[in-house]
C-alpha cells in the first residue's frame, strides 16, 4: 500500500461538503496536500472549508510547503492538480493520488502514477462498514454540485475486488 497519500482539492471539498472528510483520515491516517490545494479548498468560506481547515489544524491533513511553481504541468491542469502530481512524481511507487478530474487523471496515469477517485473510496468505506451507503453519499455530493454519478459506482462494483 502507498505510504504517501496526496489529495487534490475536488475530492476534499466533496467529502467535506457531505460531512465525510473524516473517512479519509480513517482510511489513510495522513493525507498530504500541496499549498495550492489548501488555498483552493479555503478560498470560499463555508462549512466544507471549515472542516478542511480543522483537519489541517489537527495535523492529519498535512500541507506540504513547496517552492512556488510558476506554471502548471499542462494547460489542462490547474495549480492544485499540477502540484499534487509533482508530489506524486517524487516517489511514484509509494504515492497514491486522490483525484477525480478526468484530464488530471489521464495526465497522472500516463506518468505511471497510481490514483483513486472519490467513488472508489466511498465504495471501500461502505465495504468496510464505515459508511451506510456510498450511493447516498454520491447523490448528496451531486446535489451540492460535485460532478459525480452513481453510474460510476455501479461500474466500479462490477469490477471490484473485495477489500479487507
Amino acid at each position: 500500500m502507498a505510504r504517501i497519500i496526496v489529495a487534490d482539492a475536488g475530492p476534499l471539498i466533496a467529502f467535506a461538503g457531505v460531512g465525510q472528510l473524516e473517512l479519509l483520515r480513517i482510511l489513510f491516517g495522513e493525507v498530504v496536500i500541496p499549498q495550492s490545494v489548501k488555498d483552493e479548498c479555503l478560498a470560499k468560506p463555508g462549512e466544507d472549508a471549515a472542516l478542511i481547515k480543522q483537519a489541517i489544524t489537527q495535523g492529519w491533513l498535512a500541507v506540504q510547503q513547496r517552492p512556488a511553481q510558476p506554471e502548471t504541468l499542462s494547460p489542462v491542469l490547474g495549480p492544485g492538480e499540477s502540484d499534487a502530481i509533482r508530489i506524486g512524481q517524487e516517489d511514484p511507487q509509494n504515492t497514491l493520488l486522490i483525484m477525480d478530474d478526468r484530464l488530471a487523471r489521464r495526465y497522472a496515469l500516463k506518468r505511471g502514477l497510481p490514483l483513486i477517485g472519490t467513488a472508489r473510496l466511498l465504495d471501500i468505506a461502505e465495504q468496510r462498514g464505515l459508511l451506510g451507503s456510498a450511493e447516498d453519499c454520491i447523490q448528496a455530493m451531486a446535489e451540492r454540485g460535485y460532478r459525480i454519478s452513481t453510474g460510476l459506482l455501479v461500474r466500479i462494483r462490477q469490477h471490484r475486488k473485495p477489500v479487507a
